[in-house]
């Protein structure tokens, strides 16, 4: 047991040195992103800017930027998603590298005489594959940290339309982007929806053509995703076009029905909650308690080999976080349903 101690605590003071090789380097990755982003943006006008901004808001690439669009804090076109790519390699590379490295000096951990277990020694050619799915699930854990932010604050994002719209009704004698831009400094610090508000603004104050407003615009509409953002946007698009005239009237009764559908939604996620909680937490209280016996039971090597090298063992390994992860997003989405028509 003590060699099992000892390597457990090799591995936290490697991860710690990979953290704080991540933390030194990391400034100097961002400054030479930033640097190459606004040497870019000297050589080309804002059309060429916007063009490519388009461009390249497709595949895997837009899906991580509309992510990051609503999650990060000073979100920048193409390099957020350019800093994001580059954590995640490292973080494959240097979990790889270590968990390959402490695997091969953890044979007396998992050597027994046990018959049932002589048949399960991994040969040391595919000493790999293990440390090779551990980086796969490193490397894919700043993406399901990114989700699950995401999920929050998107339902967050959908309460706090309800502030924006009524913020924007008292500037409605403005243009659109001046408007926005007011609506936007007027927000509550942690209101989600401050800097896609900006954005958003700027879209109306700069677009060339009809199609690069409505991009922007149907790409804040996916950022709260509900019928109301629709709705709002539906109307800054319609005043652009035609003016000013009815978007007071028509944002007054978008507020009302807000307000009329969160009361609802309190009412019903009051009697939810309790349900939802206890769901998530028995499941872990229920996996915990059965790993625990089964190690009690068979005693800690032979459990870690049975768990971590043999294919039954990695397989459901998998399996079981996976189907936390979706537990825990289930729950956060139940706990706290989006401001949306039920």
């Amino acid at each position: 047991m003590s060699t099992f101690v000892d390597n457990v605590i090799r591995l936290i003071f490697q991860l710690i040195v990979v953290f704080g090789i991540w933390r030194m380097i990391k400034p100097i990755v961002d400054r030479q992103i930033s640097l190459s982003d606004s040497k870019r943006d000297l050589r080309k006008n804002l059309k060429k800017q916007r063009e490519r901004t388009l461009k390249i808001r497709k595949g895997i690439y837009k899906h991580l930027d509309d992510l990051l669009y609503l999650v990060q804090k000073g979100y920048e076109p193409g390099a957020s998603v350019t800093k994001f790519l580059i954590r995640s390699i490292f973080m494959f590379i240097g979990i790889f590298l270590l968990s390959f490295l402490l695997l091969r000096g953890l044979p007396a951990l998992t050597n027994s005489d046990i018959s049932f277990l002589q048949n399960t020694q991994t040969p040391a050619k595919e000493s790999w594959q293990f440390p090779f799915y551990l980086a796969i699930l490193a490397a894919v854990i700043p993406y399901l940290q990114l989700r699950y932010r995401y999920s929050i604050r998107q339902a967050k994002g959908s309460y706090d339309l309800l502030e924006v719209v009524k913020i924007y009704a008292k500037y409605c004698y403005l243009s659109i982007d001046v408007a926005l831009h007011r609506t936007s400094e007027f927000l509550r610090e942690d209101n989600v929806l401050r800097d896609p508000l900006k954005s958003l603004a700027e879209a109306f104050a700069n677009y060339r053509t009809t199609a690069e407003l409505n991009e922007e615009a149907a790409r804040f509409t996916r950022a709260v995703s509900t019928t109301f953002a629709s709705n709002f946007v539906s109307d800054l698009l319609n005043a652009e076009r035609e003016g000013t005239h009815f978007l007071n009237a028509s944002l007054l009764d978008l507020n009302q029905a807000m307000e009329t559908q969160r009361e609802t939604i309190m009412d019903v996620k009051s009697n939810n909650r309790d349900a939802v909680s206890l769901g998530l937490w028995v499941n872990l209280f229920t996996f915990i308690c059965c790993v625990g016996s089964f190690m009690f039971l068979v005693n800690p090597k032979v459990y870690f080999k049975l768990q971590f090298q043999t294919t039954i063992g990695l397989t459901f390994l998998v399996i079981i976080i996976s189907s936390f992860f979706a537990a825990l997003i289930m729950s956060v989405i139940l706990a706290r349903p989006k401001l949306d028509y039920m």
